[in-house]
């Protein structure tokens, strides 16, 4: 079961009959690989985020790679596509309790910002820990090296997760110079990548949103959401959910954001995402 770049497992079924057949220390790196803001990783980076000597993370980064779970790229990195680093997470948020995967996750940005990863990486743990500002300087840069590299598929989604950024900071004339070309640009590509241009329109739709434009935004969110389903990317089924109640608050329709966080929260749990409490709570406190 091959899995090339930029493509998923047909079903998710496929996906977690390879997971229950892997040696128990694989698994683990594989849930915890998922909780990664970026689809590539390399041996140093797997080690930092698991715990492990570096030797034994690139074994088990190679058991997975052969497992046909992670793409084996030039220069001995392994990339992780987009839906099955969800499906990752979500296994992760089911079987790792919450200040493990929290643990992880410092260590692999202690990692990145003793300057041991590229300046990529670095700006997408900052962009994980909501750490904005500083996520935005470290992602130009990011940007700026892709665009010398000449990569059309990174390029876009350099600018994408720098669009995330500035969205965040509230420098919304810039983000969405950036995110405006992504869903054209990455249906363009030789092979179209279509779970990030789902992603991209999630994005534009929350910088309209900050510019309160609730209606462009909602048609964002709609066309995201019929590329999640082909994709089978269930829990960002459930976040395009909770953008559209977003975006009816917005308006003031108050029926609009609970039957839109209605369906946020069946899509959670079926998952099971932890974001399905947060979502539940949201939905009990609007009124009947």
């Amino acid at each position: 079961m091959s899995v090339p770049p930029g493509r998923t497992l047909d079903v998710r079924a496929n996906f977690e009959d390879a997971y229950r057949d892997l040696p128990p220390e694989a698994a683990r790196l594989l849930r915890l690989l998922g909780m990664l803001p970026g689809e590539d990783v390399g041996p140093r980076a797997a080690a930092a985020l698991a715990d492990l000597p570096r030797d034994e993370a690139r074994r088990l980064l190679g058991t997975l790679a052969a497992r046909g779970l992670l793409a084996e790229e030039d220069g001995g990195r392994f990339t992780l596509p987009g839906a099955l680093r969800d499906h990752a997470r979500e296994l992760a948020e089911r079987e790792d309790p919450e200040e493990v995967r929290e643990a992880a996750l410092r260590r692999v940005l202690d990692h990145y910002l003793a300057g041991e990863g590229a300046v990529g990486a670095e700006g997408l743990a900052l962009l994980e820990r909501e750490r904005w500002t500083e996520a935005a300087d470290a992602l130009e840069d990011g940007l700026r090296r892709a665009e010398r590299e000449g990569d059309p598929r990174e390029i876009l989604v350099a600018r994408h997760h720098l669009g995330r950024a500035l969205t965040e900071t509230g420098a919304l004339d810039r983000a969405l110079e950036l995110l405006a070309p992504l869903p054209d640009g990455f249906a363009a590509l030789p092979e179209p990548d279509r779970y990030n241009r789902g992603r991209s329109l999630i994005s534009l739709g929350q910088a309209y949103l900050r510019m309160r434009r609730p209606v462009t935004a909602i048609n964002f969110f709609g066309q995201a959401l019929e590329i999640m389903r082909a994709e089978e990317a269930v829990e960002q089924q459930g976040d395009a959910f909770v953008h559209i109640a977003d975006a009816a608050r917005l308006r003031g329709d108050a029926a609009a954001e609970g039957a839109a966080l209605d369906r946020a929260v069946a899509l959670y749990a079926s998952v099971p995402s932890p974001k399905a409490d947060a979502a539940a709570g949201r939905r009990a406190a609007l009124a009947p």
